[in-house]
């Protein structure tokens, strides 16, 4: 193939990375890629096996001569990317090469991501794996499925046959941080199967406009107004009042996004709808002072509506209302040790109404899984309590914060010799597969990093190539220094 990266070094990761993107990686597509990665290993004649049902591939290559008692280090990243193009560019990103360019040193593709989330890291294993003119222990190169739709390669990957005391997991930025804790999660369906009766009353629409919502995960400590939440309080205000019966309920779309507008439709006693809509906008204006400094765009919506032709009956309402009420929403916990981690947090992102009833969904973050759990208990208690279910569900692990961890110390104070820099410790409290593989893995001691690639997830995607190059020079040497320790 003609290669389009020329000058820059690491020559090898980057004639990796082009061949890569050569080859369609969106997530659940891995399946050429992954081949081509087994193959690659086994031409150099290494231990490799790949898993043909999730497309996980783990390669093993021994140590440089006089490491071999020295502890394995496990590699890993991604072989998945996210799949985005402008509208009008013309890629099928199940059949159509990446065409990559350069632009004041930016690595870049036409129109389309990168996908350098995550080829880096397959492009830095795979050189890892060929070169023979490395100190290194040994390595245990990890390369992971699905990671972009729920981790849900490195949940399968099999780590029975896997022995590393440190790992490197390089799919996080920009360089000059390293991160030392990511948040697990606990998805949580709830449901209020209610009883439909004829409605009666005068009808009041309700809709909540102008937050400005945000990932769950990166925005839950801003102190943004949760929709669903907003609506609960409204409606809990009219309640206290009078009687409230519930015609339907919405709000958001997705589990890990803050909702940014919620719509409810409620029948009140006749002659009450003027009031009913007073003390929902006196509760709005409330909400929106409180709100003044962080998502001051709150505005309600509210008017009388035509006469609807079914209600939830008064106690399925008043329960379903009150759940939502008090239940829990926003940051939990903080870290006592990490100033600024959230350590624990949930979002109620998302409410529908079908013909069974009121369906809402939860999403727990978390780095600890004690909180986690009194977390998902203190909900499932109140949730008994007003009558509503929530199915069973298996959480995904998170990696706590470990305040003692050599591995960090040594890259830090590499980074610091490299570049005369201090390196910035952090920690993001959304998921990563470093907690899943520390889950299978206990005793690993992890740091995850990478080289500073902007606009992820986006046509704009860029890889820096000078940041590269750096950062492959202090995966050497870190590598070096394990071996020699």
């Amino acid at each position: 193939m003609e290669y389009v990266i020329k000058g820059y070094e690491p020559a090898d990761a980057l004639r990796y990375f082009e061949e890569i993107s050569a080859i369609p990686r969106g997530s659940k597509n891995e399946q050429a890629v992954a081949q081509y990665v087994y193959d690659f290993a086994k031409d150099l004649g290494l231990e490799a096996r790949i898993d043909t049902t999730y497309w996980n591939v783990v390669v093993k290559k021994p140590a440089s001569p006089g490491c071999e008692d020295k502890p394995a280090v496990m590699i890993q990243g991604h072989l998945d990317m996210v799949c985005e193009k402008n509208a009008g560019t013309a890629h099928d990103f199940e059949k159509d090469p990446l065409d990559l360019y350069i632009e004041d040193g930016l690595l870049k593709a036409r129109g389309t991501t990168l996908g350098a989330d995550n080829g880096q890291a397959v492009a830095y294993m795979m050189a890892l794996l060929a070169r023979n003119d490395l100190v290194h222990p040994p390595l245990e190169c990890v390369f992971t499925s699905m990671e972009e739709i729920g981790l849900l390669g490195a949940l399968q990957v099999d780590t029975s046959d896997l022995h590393s005391k440190y790992m490197l997991n390089v799919d996080c930025g920009p360089e000059g941080t390293v991160f030392v804790s990511c948040a697990g999660g606990l998805l949580q369906e709830i449901s209020k199967k209610v009883r439909w009766e004829k409605a009666g009353g005068d009808t009041v629409s309700l809709q909540v406009r102008g937050l400005l919502g945000g990932h769950s995960a990166a925005m839950i400590d801003h102190e943004m107004g949760n929709s669903i939440k907003v609506m609960g309080r409204i409606l809990h205000g009219i309640q206290k009042q009078m009687e409230v019966h519930i015609v339907s309920l919405s709000g958001g779309s997705k589990m890990n996004a803050i909702p940014r507008e919620s719509d409810a439709v409620i029948t009140v006693p006749a002659g009450q709808g003027d009031k009913a809509i007073e003390i929902a906008s006196h509760i709005a204006a409330t909400a929106k002072a409180e709100l003044a400094a962080s998502d001051g765009g709150l505005y309600l919506q509210c008017e009388k509506a035509g006469a609807a032709e079914r209600q939830m009956s008064l106690a399925d309402s008043r329960q379903i209302i009150e759940f939502i009420f008090l239940v829990k929403n926003g940051v939990y916990t903080m870290s006592m040790e990490m100033p600024g981690l959230v350590v624990c947090s949930s979002n109620l992102g998302v409410a529908t109404t079908d013909d069974t009833g009121v369906h809402l969904t939860d999403f727990i973050r978390s780095s600890d899984p004690t909180i986690r759990d009194h977390l998902d208990d203190e909900i499932r208690s109140l949730a008994q309590l007003l009558d509503i279910e929530i199915a069973p569900a298996d959480p995904m692990p998170g990696w706590k914060y470990e305040a003692e961890s050599p591995l960090r110390q040594l890259f830090m104070k590499l980074y610091k010799e490299q570049t005369g820099k201090e390196m910035v410790a952090v920690a993001t409290h959304g998921g990563l597969e470093c907690g899943i593989l520390k889950d299978k893995m206990p005793d690993l001691d992890i740091i995850a990093f990478g080289p500073t690639a902007d606009g992820a997830h986006t046509p704009d995607e860029s890889l820096d190539l000078a940041s590269f190059e750096r950062t492959w020079n202090l995966i050497l040497a870190t590598l070096k220094a394990l071996a020699e320790q």
